[in-house]
């Protein structure tokens, strides 16, 4: 019999009007991986572990993370000596990862660390500091997800999103709430905030599976007027493939790269996409292109933790 795991994760959407591509504005910046450019991450300092760092070294009050996986070292100490400089440094982690030596070695030092406690899996990957920075995207704390696969992360300084993903964090952390579909607190579906406004940018955030992302990314396909991109870690949504498809014959030019390991696999929309004259390749890096990306039109940005799977869900939405 096989089984399905509700998975806990995150996704932005941003809407970019202007043509020329930058890496970093006013309130925001994005950083990637480079797999590909051997020893180019370590000396590198907008590399998302130097950047990370250099954010937890900055920390003044408090670094709260939840992370699917810890084993960078780097990252590791830095929390660590973050915690004995009076930082408050709180975590989450799937907790079937919670016995590696990495996580052990940050309990140990005092820590707190708490795991999820249900069947699925925690893929949250985002940290809130102070109150005024929130940084997450498809990058998990490890040594592969930095030197090895290719990766994204965004930073965004706002004290109202940071207040969304601090909710998130302490339903977790202080609620031991997991994956929640039900909201546990009266008239919360009405309290709940998802969206912010920062400079001309509008930002939505979603968590599953309490909110259903796949229908939301769906919405936002369907208003498609000239394009769709996309970066698939995995992709085995039948109902995501099918809009795509839909879009491609109603004249929406679709292009795509889906992470080669599990691309042949029965539930792996890869094979019905590329028969149905979808533009979709392949990646090439031999580990893991780990990406989650749906660009629409050259100016809406869809990211984070969310793979488009029948067993994930979460995201962010920004229009500007």
């Amino acid at each position: 019999m096989k089984k399905y795991y509700k998975i806990i994760s995150t996704v932005f959407v941003f809407f970019f009007f202007y043509s020329d591509f930058l890496y970093s504005g006013d309130w925001w910046k994005i950083y990637f991986t480079s797999p590909y450019k051997k020893g180019h991450a370590l000396h590198s300092m907008d590399s998302p572990e130097h950047a990370l760092i250099r954010n937890i070294k900055s920390a003044n009050e408090y670094f709260y993370g939840a992370f699917f996986d810890i084993n960078l070292k780097s990252v590791v100490q830095a929390l660590i000596n973050a915690h004995e400089r009076g930082i408050d440094v709180k975590l989450v982690v799937e907790k079937d990862n919670a016995g590696k030596r990495e996580i052990k070695e940050l309990a140990h030092a005092g820590i707190k660390i708490t795991t999820d406690n249900g069947k699925g899996l925690m893929h949250n990957k985002f940290a809130v500091i102070d109150g005024r920075l929130v940084w997450t995207g498809s990058y998990n704390l490890t040594y592969n997800d930095e030197y090895k696969n290719n990766n994204n992360v965004i930073e965004i300084r706002s004290e109202y999103l940071a207040k969304i993903y601090m909710d998130e964090f302490s339903e977790m952390f202080d609620n031991r709430i997991f994956g929640n579909k039900t909201e546990y607190m009266p008239f919360a579906a009405f309290k709940k905030k998802y969206y912010v406004k920062i400079g001309g940018t509008d930002i939505n955030v979603y968590f599953s599976p309490e909110d259903n992302i796949e229908r939301i990314i769906i919405d936002r396909i369907k208003k498609a007027k000239q394009s769709i991109h996309f970066m698939a870690f995995s992709f085995t949504s039948n109902k995501l493939a099918d809009e795509l498809i839909r879009m491609n014959k109603k004249g929406i030019n679709v292009y795509g790269i889906i992470e080669k390991t599990g691309s042949n696999s029965r539930d792996s929309e890869y094979v019905k996409l590329k028969l149905e004259s979808i533009q979709v390749k392949l990646d090439k890096n031999k580990n893991r292109m780990h990406h989650k990306v749906i660009i629409i039109d050259e100016h809406i940005l869809i990211t984070g933790s969310y793979n488009f799977s029948k067993n994930l869900t979460s995201s962010i939405k920004c229009d500007k």
